[in-house]
Order: C-alpha cells, then structure tokens, then sequence
C-alpha cells in the first residue's frame, strides 16, 4: 500500500505544512521590494511585514496544491488579523533608480485611502463569507470614526467563530445595543466571544469638535449586553473623548463573570469601577491587574463616601480562586495577606498611596506608619511562608507612598510608588536615601546596595535612581528622622461612617 501525504492523518499534515510555512516565511520578513540583483526600485520602501501578511505570503504555493491544502492554508493565515489604519507621507520618487536620485522626493503626496483596508476586509467577507470562518482573533487599531465603527462591526459579524477581539474604545459609544449583543452572546453554531480589549486614545482637537463624535448609545446600560460568557476583559489607555469611566466597569459588573481582568495605562478610572468588576467575578476572577498611569482616583475630593467607606483589602481576599495580582490600591494593610485560602503564586505587586485606617486606626507619627508597615510586611511574610508549606513559590513586592513617579519598562509606562517599595521576602527597602544620608552627615544608612526597582535617574545617565537598605537600617532611619513619611500621611485618607 502506496502512502502519501494527503493519507496521513490530519493532525499530521497539519503539522508538516505549518513548519513548512514558517520556513517559507524566513525569507519574506520585509516588504521594501529590493531585487538582490538590481537597484531598481520595485515599491516605496516600508519596512517589516505584517505578521498576517506574512502567513499569507508563506503560504502562497501551499494554496495551490489541492483544495484541502487550500482550506487548511486560509484557515493558517487568516487566523489572526491586524486591520491598521495606514498612516504614512510617502512622496513620489524622482526616479526608479536608486542610484540617480538626487536630493529631495517632490512634493506630490502619495495619497491612500486609510480606511483601505477596512474596506477591503468587509468586502472581502462579504463575498467569501467561509473565509471569515477561520479568524480567531482580529485587532482593530486607528479606526475612531462613527463610520469606521460600523464597519468594524459588519466585519464582526462575518466571523462566527471569533474567540478574541481587540476593539477601539469608540465602539462603546457607538455601536448599538444589537450589535453588543451579536458581538457578546453565543453563536448558533456554539462558539463564543472569550476576550475583549479595548484600547483608548487621545484624538486630535479637530476631532473632538466634529458633532458625529459626541454621540453616545449607553450600550451597557441595555439588557441584551450580557458580559456573562467573556473570560478576559482587558481595558488600556485613555483618552480626551467619552473615555471609559467608572459607571461603565458598574454597568459591565451586572452581568461579568471574569477570568482574566487588565485595567491598564489609564487615567480617568479609579478603584471604584475595579472594585464593581472583583465583586462580581470573586468566585472566578484569577488573574487581576490595576496599573493606571496617573492617580486622580485617589486625590480626587469628589469621591463618593461609599468609596473610601469599602475596605478593598477584605474584597482582593475573599476571590478564592485569585493566582496573579498586579494592583494599584488607594490603600492596603496586613488584611491582603491573612487569607489562608487564596491561591496566589508567582509575583505579586502591590502598590498604594497609604494605609487603611480600618487597620491600622490612628497614624498621627512616623513611628505610627512604621509600626503600621511591620505589621503589613510581617502579614506578607507569614502568608509566603505558608505558600511555601505548601509548594508553592510566591514573591510580594509592597510599594508605599504617593504616586509621583512613572518608570518606563519594556515600552511601557507603569507608576510606582513614589518613596518606599519594600521586598518582604529578602527584607530589603527600596528608595532613594540620598537626602536622608545628607542629614545625617553619611553616618546613616551604614551600608545600602545598589537597585534595580524604582524610577531610572532622571538626569540621564541611564542608572537606577534608588537603593536599598536592610528594614533595621530603614527602621534606625525612622527613628532618627532620616527617612520622611510624610507622603504616607498625606496619603492616609480619613473614614467616612
């Protein structure tokens, strides 16, 4: 009996053709269109490939062969789609050579509709609406628009076998309460939306004085958006037209029942709305972070009393199923770590502006926040141990103070707390101590190490601007007026009963 390859098993092929696939695509990753053999030009230079592009390149011969391989190369590439709005300012060469251009391109503008591809994508659904059936997940980035958000919806629509979508915050306010519910609710066919992200911008001022952009459906409000069946909600950014606030996170919290919770990058939303979400979903919610870039929502005097009224710490405790947690609190005491039941694992941040006076009643002194900080670290330190009992590796880092400084890691802005980031696990505190070792004439910290937490040195030199020293030293520090906590008693907000 003859084998080919068209008899082995699915699974099989399936395998061979994609490693066939990623060694086709090694030489495709750029789309500049320079012949190796000629200075001629073939296009405007333009850089990296798209990586939904580049599958579909890669799999360009694969599509050719017979209509299984066909089937199985759409279902490779277009399982993943990036629809850009372009942006560019290309100007016309004055020659196709490379070697004769002399000086600057002309002033004619390459112009291109930027909603293209948009466009394209619809119409091409439209026509091979199969094709839509092997998106998985599609990301939407640059469209803003009343009339881009309609297409960005019929697109939606097409894919009924869609698990993760990231959508531009515009659609909120845009999109009608049918299409959310399209968007949100199970398939016929039984799938359904498992990820949502939504990415916030700030528009130009041109932009925010068109009338189209003020309009404002209040989808969430509606019954028929029902977040019920979303596993991962991921919020980024913010923006200086409709952003998303607090009373949306309320709107989503009547029907979520998350997994995966980000709130990231942003400005206008407060522990408030977060607090709404972490209620709703305690008995599922695994994964929680906050990381806002800016810190209205714990300054800010208009703040309701049932806000500062809710002890956040009981509320983080009481999800059983929580593992990963990256949280930016107004404040925390020893009651986020006294639960012997949570899951948690890995690294854990925490970073607030002060303590809870629930906790820690009166912090009038230094000497009352440091012995309120033990307390917390001491907290820390046993729930470790006792994950550890358990065999299960666990790494809090505690950051304290307010929030004045912002570290850029990796491309991204994340804010730390301003004076003290303590390490429970090795009893190490971190900050900058160069003030409190000039009052007290260098005999104080007696030894400190050098730092890789905090902000980089803001002059440029390209070094951490913190160090770090034993919580002895730190404690001597206290003691002797070296080290101020003046930010944590600012910071330390008074209860409302």
């Amino acid at each position: 009996m003859t084998v080919t390859i068209s008899s082995l098993p699915y699974e099989l092929l399936s395998a061979i053709l994609e490693e066939a696939a990623c060694l086709n695509a090694q030489g495709n990753r750029f789309t500049y269109g320079i012949d190796s053999h000629s200075s001629h030009s073939q296009r405007i230079l333009r850089g990296n490939a798209a990586p939904d592009a580049l599958r579909w390149y890669a799999t360009d011969a694969i599509r050719r062969v017979n209509q299984q391989w066909h089937d199985w190369a759409c279902q490779y590439a277009l399982r993943t789609l990036y629809i850009r709005r372009w942006r560019g300012s290309e100007r016309w060469m004055q020659s196709r050579k490379l070697d004769t251009i002399h000086g600057l391109p002309s002033k004619d503008v390459v112009y291109r509709d930027p909603y293209l591809l948009l466009r394209k994508t619809g119409d091409l659904f439209g026509k091979y609406p199969t094709l839509a059936t092997s998106v998985r997940r599609i990301f939407f980035d640059g469209y803003y628009s009343t009339e881009t958000s309609g297409m960005i919806i019929n697109i939606l629509r097409y894919c009924n076998r869609l698990e993760i979508v990231s959508l531009p915050w515009t659609i909120l306010r845009y999109g009608s309460e049918d299409d959310w519910s399209h968007i949100l609710n199970p398939r016929d066919n039984g799938t359904v939306l498992s990820s949502l992200e939504l990415l916030a911008v700030d528009l130009k001022k041109v932009q925010l004085s068109e009338p189209a952009r003020q309009k404002d459906d209040k989808t969430l409000d509606s019954a028929k958006v029902n977040l019920g069946h979303l596993r991962r909600l991921k919020i980024s950014g913010s923006s200086n037209l409709s952003p998303v606030t607090d009373s949306d996170l309320v709107a989503m919290s009547r029907t979520a029942r998350l997994v995966d919770l980000h709130i990231t990058n942003t400005t206008c939303l407060t522990s408030q709305g977060l607090l709404a979400l972490v209620r709703a979903s305690k008995d599922t919610l695994r994964v929680l972070e906050h990381s806002p870039i800016a810190d209205p929502g714990f300054k800010d005097p208009e703040l309701s009393a049932n806000y500062w009224g809710s002890h956040m710490c009981q509320q983080i405790v009481q999800c059983p199923q929580l593992q990963s947690l990256a949280i930016c609190l107004p404040t925390i005491c020893s009651d986020l770590f006294r639960g012997t039941s949570n899951c948690w694992m890995g690294d854990v941040h925490v970073k607030a502006a002060g303590i809870c006076k629930q906790a820690a009643g009166s912090l009038e002194t230094p000497v009352d926040a440091q012995l309120a900080i033990y307390d917390i670290l001491d907290s820390a330190r046993r729930f470790m141990q006792f994950q550890q009992a358990k065999s299960i590796e666990l790494n809090i880092l505690i950051s304290l103070g307010s929030f004045t400084s912002v570290c850029v890691v990796m491309g991204y802005a994340n804010i730390l707390a301003g004076q003290f980031i303590f390490e429970p696990g090795k009893n190490l505190v971190h900050s900058n101590f160069l003030m409190g070792s000039i009052d007290a004439a260098g005999s104080w910290p007696s030894i400190q190490y050098s730092s890789n937490k905090g902000p980089v040195d803001p002059y440029g030199s390209g070094e951490w601007a913190y160090s770090c020293i034993t919580e002895e030293e730190f404690a001597r520090g206290v003691r002797e007026g070296h080290v101020s906590m003046s930010s944590i008693l600012t910071e330390h907000p008074k209860r409302v009963e």
